[in-house]
Parts: C-alpha cells; structure tokens; sequence
C-alpha cells in the first residue's frame, strides 16, 4: 500500500562567458582542465534535450472509517462489527523517459554538457531513471590566433575543451503506505429518545450580541474506556467510548461594562461557544482585547467585559529621555496611544556599560551589568508617560557614573486578561 511523493523537477540554468578568465571568489573552487568549475559552467553549452520526468503514479487510499450503526439495547444479545477497510496500493510511477542526444557540435570554440536522463516517477512502486547521454568526444583543442601574420604581435595558443556526460535520471522514490482504517466507536445513550439538534457556537456581532442574545445549546459526552467489554463477544471496535452525560442550553448575551462605549470599538465578531466540559468561552476579534468574565442565570448565560483596548495600540510606545547618572539615572517610555490606563505594563532591562570610548575604539567591551524585570516599585506612570528610576536599581551604582558608555535594551510586556505582547526598545549612548 503506497502513495506518492512530488516529483522533483529539475532544472538547467546555463550562462555563456568566452574565456575563463577574472573570476573573483572568497573560497576555493574546484578545477577542471585548469579552469575553475564555476568558470566552466558559466562558459558552457548544451545540445540535445534532457529526458522528461517519468509520470507519477497515483496516490495509495487510506482505508475507510468503520461504519456507524445505531441499535437499541433491549437485552437481546448482539455483536457488532465496526472495523474499518485497509488501505489501497498506489500506482507504479512511470519510467523516466530517453534524453535525445544526437548533434553532438564538433570543434566549438566552448565546453559541452550532454542532456540528462529523465527521473521517474513517484509512486507506490517507483519508476526507473534512464541514463544520460554520452559524449562521443570528451575533449579537444581549438587553436586561437592574434595580431598579424609575420609581425611582432602575432600570437597563437590553444585551448582545451570538454564535452560532460550527462547525468542519469535518479529512480522515483518509493511512496508511503496508505493507512488503514480507524475502527468505529461507540457512542451510547441511555434513553429511548432520540438527542436534540445542538448549535454549540455562533459568532455575531459585538452590538447584535449586546442588543439581542442568541441561543446554544450543546450536548455533553463523557470518554469512557472498555467498549468491547459491554459487546457480546466477536464484536470489534474502538475500546474508548463516548457517554450522554446531559444537555446544556441557554441564550448567551453580552454586558458592556468597560470604561469606555462598547461603540468605541465597533467592528468585528465574537465567536460564543459551549466547550465539552459545559462551560461557557468567547474569543473576542484579533482587533480587540477584552478582559472579561462569564456567569449563569437559570438558562441565561452572560459575558460581562470590564475592560478592552485596541489591540493595534497596544504596542504604540517610543523610548523618550534617558538623562541622569549614578542614583539619578532614569528613563523614559512615552505611550503613543494613552491606552496604559487600561493595561498591566511590566519592563524587562537589560542594561551593558563599558570605559571604552566607542569614538576611539570599534570594539568597546560592554559589559552587563543589570539584566531582570525592573522592580514595580521603580516604575511610575503620570499621564502617557512612564519613568524608570534606574538609579534604585539593586546594582553597584559604579557603572552608572557620569561620562559612562551605555547599551540599554527594554522590553515592555503588556497585557489584558488572557492577552499579552511585547515591544523591544533601545538606546546607546553616554550618561
């Protein structure tokens, strides 16, 4: 049982250079006829044409799920069999078919490459390559003159070329088994009626859901084990079995209880699901942040949001001043968008210094000395403005004098609810 592969094309990509000379390169390159290789095939030709692929065969089929029954227990003995049906094997690729290689040029003032054989084909058995083609003269030489007949600058010399067999076709590549069918499993209800339809997810609107609730309902199952155990015995199917364990059902409705109008952020849906476990999930637009919270009244299911921003202004932050030195020494963030009234904001410092002058020396040695979260008690936030006291840090205020190199690095970690992101900052320069 098989399938195939892609079959992998190749292709020629030749250019033309009439001399093999003025090539620069920054690593050695192998020679052919005291010519490098890349010069040889910048300066070569070919003749005929390559071989063709040989067709793909066709993909081996996966074996089909066992088939569902449904049966109703009343104590009379039954067996049941769900298995599933094996795999089917893949077709044989095609040989890769003859390269033409007739025409071979005589006496070319150029090297010659002789067309390749065609690969085969993949498939559940793979094809066979054929062989390239063979060059009938391998080398010869061509004699070149200059100048004039008889006078000084008259010069003559000759040069060496070759004719390169052809690859041959490399053999199709032999595919992956089909796998075989998965046994059928048992679902099992313990009442005679049969199950209601369910709609256990619906995505609407962020106002159609404030303004109109929409119903879900979902049926609850419990994964159980020992599934040929409850069969008469012959049966086969899958051992894990699944269990009606009740119903969930209720309208699901959202309460806008956010700092700001619910039409600050008009746009986009939210998705309201009842997940397996019977609890109540909703997964707010990659446009928004929400941080919200769920509750049950009776059959009525409510998403209540305290909070939300923009998910785009987010990452809005600019690295203002960095000003000071010693225990004076802090920084400033400056939020672009004014959203940090609504966001958890922690910064992450890395923070190197050298007593090298980088004007003077190309390679200042930096070293770090501060690299952690910097404590929340060293953050302030007045407005749209963050300071950070880096002076407090718990360091050896030494490498902070005035006059030293700095390479500071921030990482801003910012999040809301079950939402987070991260910026990177930086600034070089002296205290």
């Amino acid at each position: 049982m098989h399938t195939d592969a892609p079959t992998m094309k190749r292709a020629l990509a030749l250019t033309l250079a009439p001399l093999c000379l003025g090539l620069a390169t920054t690593l050695p390159i192998p020679s052919l006829n005291g010519c490098s290789m890349l010069a040889w095939a910048q300066e070569t030709r070919t003749y005929g044409s390559d071989g063709s692929d040989g067709r793909s065969g066709r993909s081996g089929r996966d074996g089909t799920a066992g088939a569902s029954q449904t049966a109703i227990a009343d104590g009379t003995p039954a067996s049941f069999t769900l298995t599933g049906s094996d795999g089917e094997d893949g077709e044989s690729g095609e040989d890769g078919y003859r390269p033409r290689c007739g025409g071979q040029p005589r006496n070319v003032s150029y090297h010659l490459q002789a067309p390749d054989g065609g690969d085969g084909g993949n498939g559940g058995q793979g094809g066979s390559g054929t062989l390239g083609c063979r060059c009938d003269r391998r080398d010869w030489e061509i004699q070149t003159c200059t100048g004039t007949p008889g006078q000084a600058d008259y010069s003559c010399r000759n040069t060496r070329y070759t004719c390169r067999d052809g690859r041959s076709g490399s053999n199709g590549a032999f595919g992956r088994d089909g796998a075989p069918g998965a046994d059928g499993q048992l679902w099992i209800v313990n009442q005679l009626e049969p199950l209601q339809p369910e709609t256990p997810a619906a995505s609407v609107g962020l106002s159609t859901l404030a303004n109109q609730p929409v119903r879900l309902s979902r049926n609850l199952w419990a994964e159980r084990g020992g599934a040929n155990a409850l069969l008469a015995p012959g049966s086969r199917v899958n051992d894990i079995y699944k269990e009606y364990t009740g119903r969930v059902e209720g309208t699901v409705s959202l309460d806008w209880q956010a700092p700001r109008p619910l039409g600050t952020f008009a746009g986009g849906d939210v998705r309201t699901e009842i997940q397996p476990d019977g609890s109540l999930a909703a997964t707010f637009p990659d446009s928004l942040w929400a941080d919200y919270t769920t509750r049950r009244e009776g059959d009525h299911m409510v998403i209540t949001v305290t909070n939300a921003v923009r998910a785009s202004d987010v990452t809005r932050l600019a690295l203002g001043t960095v000003q000071g030195s010693g225990a004076n020494l802090s920084a400033a963030v400056l939020d672009l968008a004014s959203e940090s009234e609504y966001l958890n904001t922690e910064f992450r410092l890395t923070l190197r210094t050298t007593r090298d002058d980088p004007r003077d020396n190309r390679r200042p040695r930096y070293v770090t000395v501060y690299d952690d979260v910097v404590p929340a008690e060293l953050v302030s936030l007045t407005g749209n403005r963050f300071e950070l006291a880096l002076g407090r840090l718990p360091i050896d205020r030494g490498p902070l004098t005035r006059g030293t190199y700095a390479q500071l690095e921030l990482t801003a970690v910012r999040s809301l609810g079950d939402n987070r992101a991260e910026q990177s900052l930086s600034w070089q320069g002296q205290f």
